[in-house]
């Protein structure tokens, strides 16, 4: 049965009308208000009466936007009113609910800003102190004072912890995916709906433009405060909202769309009804999907990307990550609770986890990390907006070179090769005696084999032999020439010998031999020197104290006391000035390069990262070592005839090493020292100038040993005009005694 419409005849009495005569809404068929009636009532108002009762029902058709309304008339006042006015109306441009905040949000300090804090109230004081005395501080001092602060300031956001890094990424007034699309889009058009009855505030879409450059940004939208977080679920999306994210991610598939999606969500929404509406067939959709599109993708994270709820819209070419974002399977407080039942251990668990922009990217799970201004975004919201901006162009131009079948294969082993690890550190080539003697005698194969290749075999053949039936030295050192001649026109044609791939990994494989054998042999001398020090009973009885106090809070020093944070620092101080003396005098480190690395040691002693981290030291000095030789070609010539000499010496019995050995010895030594020295203030110059570390309350107090005081002697440096001697004493010896802690000159 079909409801036809009744005319209003059959409410009011009145007269039968034409429908053209209505307004009727084509959303309920309801008809409105007749335009050839004579009544004040406005467009959008009925009044009905029935049976003596009067019902009015008042709607508000354009409320939302300041559109002109068609049905009003104006009023002769306003008709003047827009004459005399040039300025024509504006129409918004970006359709989304999202409005600038009213009124200023109260700041939020981390509990990681205190020396900030305090700097801030000196200053204040200050100023008020200076204000009631009617004293106005020179701009010179302001500008000290300010300097101080900044320097303060960028060397308490340098080194931050990872749990520092995730209290930043939460931080409530961090800009949110829509203050970034506003800022670096030209036009923005928020699409709404999954096509299936909802719309999930908690990821918005939309089109956008950048420099000309139509994309279609997907991101998931925290609140600015606790109102919006409730209508935005606090940015974790329910399956509708992964579904709609689908359905504009294959709109831009097919009209050719670059995808921008940005990350920022705790996780999925996890509850009941989410579980029952099929969350995990949402994100296992997007998951498959978005490896087949063949536009360019490309991920932000800008705040916490957590788990599947992160990786939904995630799939991507390019992943870039904000300097204090995080990308993690689980939160580190829920991983600190599985793991060691203490949720106060997520400072640990976020060490453990490596969440943090820049530890994703040594492990190639993210592409690049966008630097954030001092402070946070939430410190310059615009600066940082900026800088996204340049980073999706930067990355837009790189990916618009590839074709479309480039596209897939390089998102596709993008995600192949994520996780290959093993916790069994095996070696990559066989270092025993009886393999390396097996790997030259088929180096020398295939050597002879490329000789005779190239037309060489004969004439050094013929050599070697005259030179072993050489008897004087002058003989000798002709038939050495020659040959070395010969080699050298050897080592031209090499190349052009058919096996010379083989025999080129053949000896690569010796060279990478040779150079584990000597960074193991220096590894084992190292640890032997080392092993002296913290074998020490003393040292050893004392940590292994502080390690039971320190046992019921492991990983974490915050909630420690006072006291035993002061007695671990002052042994790690101590413990990190003997290393650091090994590794200056063994590994001809300079002094401050040796204490970075004493540091170093000295906080994993006592550990199971202890092996791990003398590894990761000796190998980064043999490597600098090396490259020290290979851009001294002085150098190495010095050292060839070093192994040379020794070589020689080493068949004669009881043979010690000649003044001239030792003497170029102690030259090779000078000139590595001096040539990693240079390197290390290369490499300082290069980097952000450091600052001295932020020291806590415990560093603060710590006490070391005391140096004796060396105390200044005045020496008069005019001679005596008496006397066919000159003889300077200090004080102690004029007095005739000499006191302890005195210097002699």
């Amino acid at each position: 049965m079909a409801l036809v419409p009744q005319s209003p005849a059959s409410f009011t009495g009145t007269p039968k009308m034409a429908a053209s005569d209505l307004i009727r809404s084509s959303s309920t068929s309801i008809f409105g208000t007749p335009l050839n009636t004579k009544s004040k009532v406005r467009s959008g108002t009925r009044s009905i009466s029935r049976e003596g009762s009067v019902f009015t029902v008042k709607a508000n058709m354009f409320s939302k936007f300041n559109f002109i309304n068609p049905l009003k008339k104006p009023k002769p006042e306003q008709k003047q009113l827009a004459k005399t006015e040039s300025k024509p109306e504006k129409f918004p441009d970006h359709f989304t609910d999202f409005k600038p905040m009213k009124g200023t949000r109260k700041p939020i300090r981390l509990a990681f800003e205190k020396p900030l804090i305090e700097i801030e109230e000196k200053i204040a004081d200050l100023k008020r102190k200076c204000a009631a005395v009617g004293f106005e501080l020179p701009p010179r001092t302001l500008r000290a004072i300010e300097s101080k602060y900044k320097q303060t300031r960028e060397r308490v956001f340098r080194d931050l912890t990872p749990i520092q890094r995730v209290n930043i990424a939460r931080h409530p007034h961090r800009p949110t995916f829509l203050d970034h699309i506003i800022n670096i889009t030209d036009r923005f058009t928020e699409l709404h709906g999954d096509r299936a009855g909802y719309d999930d505030p908690a990821i918005v879409c939309g089109l956008g433009k950048i420099d000309g450059q139509t994309y279609m940004f997907v991101g998931q939208q925290k609140g600015r405060n606790t109102k919006e977080n409730v209508k935005r679920n606090f940015g974790m999306p329910t399956p509708h909202g992964y579904r709609k994210a689908l359905r504009f991610f294959r709109y831009a598939d097919h009209f050719g769309f670059p995808i921008v999606t940005f990350v920022d969500t705790p996780g999925a929404f996890a509850d009941l009804k989410s579980e029952y509406l099929g969350q995990a067939e949402a994100i296992a959709m997007n998951l498959r999907e978005m490896f087949g599109f063949k536009v360019p993708i490309i991920t932000i994270v800008l705040g916490e990307g957590g788990s599947g709820g992160a990786l939904a819209i995630a799939v991507c070419n390019k992943m870039l990550m904000l300097e204090n974002s995080v990308f993690f399977v689980a939160s580190p407080e829920a991983c600190a609770s599985i793991l060691w039942k203490k949720a106060r251990l997520a400072p640990k668990a976020a060490r453990k986890l490596k969440i943090t922009a820049r530890e994703l990217v040594e492990l190639d799970l993210a592409d690049a990390v966008i630097p954030e201004p001092i402070g946070g975004a939430h410190s310059d919201p615009k600066l940082a907006s900026k800088l996204i901006k340049t980073y999706i162009k930067n990355t837009m131009n790189e990916l618009s070179k590839m074709s479309k079948e480039e596209l897939l294969s390089q998102r596709y082993q993008k995600f192949r090769k994520m996780g290959r690890f093993t916790e069994e550190k095996t070696p990559e080539f066989d270092i025993s005696p009886q393999a390396i003697e097996k790997l030259k005698m088929n180096m020398d194969d295939e050597y002879n084999k490329a000789l005779s290749a190239i037309g060489f075999k004969a004439t050094v053949d013929l050599l070697e032999r005259e030179l072993q039936k050489a008897r004087t030295p002058a003989e000798r050192e002709e038939l050495e020439n020659k040959l070395k001649k010969v080699k050298l026109e050897v080592n031209q044609h090499l190349p052009t010998a058919p096996n010379y791939p083989a025999l080129k990994s053949h000896h690569d494989m010796m060279r990478n031999i040779s150079r584990a054998q000597s960074i193991a042999k220096v590894k084992q001398e190292l640890g032997e020197r080392l092993k002296r020090i913290l074998d020490n009973p003393d040292t050893r009885e004392r940590f292994d104290r502080l390690k039971t106090i320190i046992k019921d809070d492991d990983g974490d020093q915050g909630d420690l006391h006072p006291a035993v944070k002061i007695l671990y620092f002052n042994e790690r101080k101590k413990l990190q000035y003997q290393i650091a003396k090994v590794l200056s005098s063994f590994l001809l480190l300079s002094n401050t390069a040796a204490f970075e690395k004493g540091k170093y040691l000295a906080k994993k002693a006592y550990s199971e990262e202890y092996e791990d981290a003398l590894e990761e030291v000796v190998n980064g000095v043999m490597k600098d070592t090396e490259e020290v030789v290979r851009k001294s070609p002085k150098l190495k010539r010095k050292m060839e005839l070093v192994t040379r000499l020794y070589l020689d010496a080493k068949g004669k019995p009881d043979a010690e090493p000649s003044p001239k050995i030792q003497a170029l010895v102690t030259d090779v030594r000078r000139r590595i020292r001096k040539g990693l020295a240079a390197r290390e203030a290369a490499k300082v110059k290069n980097e952000p100038k450091p600052e001295p570390e932020v020291k806590s309350e415990a560093e603060t107090n710590v006490q070391y040993e005391p140096i004796p005081k060396v105390k200044r002697i005045r020496v008069n440096t005019r001679p005596k005009t008496v006397g066919p001697e000159l003889k300077f004493k200090s004080q102690a010896e004029a007095k005739g005694k000499n006191e302890p802690g005195q210097n002699r000159l």
